[in-house]
């Protein structure tokens, strides 16, 4: 086999089996994406999908051909997820406003709630024109990346029920299937597929996790310790409680954090400050961590996953032993469905089981592992010998394995089976 493509050098760190670029720390370099004031990385799982940092070179030579593409994706960008989102906050605001005790901010901050209902106008939730474009340029990508392969042949598609899932999976398709007229594209969504991309609802065991919090102790310590004060108490004209003030301060963090990917123009700093604003982040971060990933109190999350990470391990087998004119199998649903999967995989960043609640945001970012529109493209290749090998491509970066962006088939499927052993 011929060497790689060569890549831009990266420093390197260890992460189970595999090695990645070093994530950023806070406050360092030039290149992180800063839109209306602060970081995206600081909107969390709301955080539009960034083109600007995938990469453009496969790592194979051309003594090797793609032969199948496994696919597994969040929706992309959305409005806000419902009015619910708004309405605690909008309450506040309106007896306070009531009671002659709002702010001039307190009175801004409301107008921007009421221009988010406006804007949304009964979408909630629903696919906007910033995901039809990312679903757009993600299927571009995919046809990019093996252009030979999907010329031809038979993709299947499938989705959650939920709407916006459904039209991210009818873009994406639709877009790859302005690349070719000679193949098939099935699609299907359904409540049938919730044991596969809905099991945070359907595992028995999981759903009892997330019923029953035990980190839920921890997480409110550590939340007390950090949350602000500051920008709700700049909403009223008279002091409240420190506790009422941090929850409103989350809360209104969460409005916040949803405007760039929706397309309403909003500048946070008006109310935050840059420190504020990331200590919102940081407990929200933590919150999907223990909920969603490997962590000190529990497996249940990545246990959750099993069936999802056998079913990528069988589609591959099947289209490599011959069984199936699939060239593709592509698979859509939740920030919810790919935080514990891309946690049992051991991808980069997204597996910190050890992790304290101090330290998670320096390690274990949801920003960077499920932006709107996030994705894991596996490209399935075989070299001249027909031994087949394995890329993993995480939201647009090629992850290595062991030193190498290329990883012999067989050797990634002992390795994830190990996982589902351990």
């Amino acid at each position: 086999m011929k060497k790689s493509l060569p890549l831009k050098s990266v420093a390197l760190f260890i992460a189970g089996c595999f090695t990645f670029a070093a994530l950023p720390a806070y406050g360092e370099g030039d290149d992180m994406q800063i839109r209306n004031g602060f970081p995206d990385v600081l909107d969390g799982t709301m955080m539009p999908y960034d083109f600007s940092a995938t990469d453009s070179i496969v790592p194979w030579g051309i003594d090797m051909r793609p032969v199948f593409i496994n696919y597994v994706a969040r929706h992309g960008a959305r409005f806000l997820s419902s009015q619910k989102k708004i309405d605690k906050l909008r309450k506040e605001l309106i007896e306070a406003r009531d009671e002659n005790t709002l702010s001039e901010k307190g009175k801004d901050f409301l107008a921007l709630i009421d221009r988010v209902d406006s804007v949304t106008d009964g979408r909630w939730g629903a696919l906007n024109d910033v995901g039809i474009e990312e679903e757009k340029r993600l299927a571009g990508e995919m046809a990019d990346v093996a252009p030979g392969l999907l010329e031809k042949g038979k993709i299947k598609a499938i989705a959650t029920y939920v709407p916006r899932v459904v039209m991210t999976m009818y873009e994406f398709c639709h877009q790859l299937a302005c690349t070719s007229s000679d193949f098939e594209i099935s699609t299907a969504e359904g409540k049938q597929f919730n044991p596969l991309l809905r099991y945070f609802t359907t595992d028995s065991a999981y759903v009892a996790y997330l019923k029953n919090p035990t980190w839920k102790e921890t997480y409110d310590k550590y939340a007390y310790k950090i949350l602000p004060t500051a920008p709700a108490q700049s909403f009223f004209t008279i002091g409240k409680a420190n506790h009422k003030l941090q929850k409103l301060s989350l809360d209104a963090y969460g409005i916040l954090q949803s405007l760039k990917a929706a397309g309403i123009d909003a500048d946070p700093s008006e109310w935050f400050t840059l420190s504020d604003y990331r200590n919102c982040w940081e407990v929200s971060n933590l919150e999907h961590y223990y909920e969603r990933s490997a962590n000190s109190f529990s497996m249940a999350p990545v246990e959750g996953a099993y069936p999802l990470l056998q079913s990528l391990i069988n589609s591959t087998e099947t289209a490599l032993n011959g069984a199936s004119e699939e060239v593709a199998f592509l698979r859509f649903g939740h920030a919810e469905t790919l935080l514990p999967l891309f946690s049992l995989m051991r991808l980069p960043g997204c597996y910190q089981p050890e992790a304290s609640a101090a330290s998670l945001s320096k390690t274990w970012i949801d920003s960077y592992i499920t932006p709107l529109g996030a994705n894991l493209m596996i490209v399935v290749l075989k070299d001249q010998d027909g031994t087949p090998f394995v890329a993993l491509r995480l939201n647009g970066k090629w992850v290595d394995t062991d030193g190498s962006k290329l990883t012999e088939w067989s050797k990634m499927k002992s390795l994830w089976e190990s996982y589902m052993r351990d």
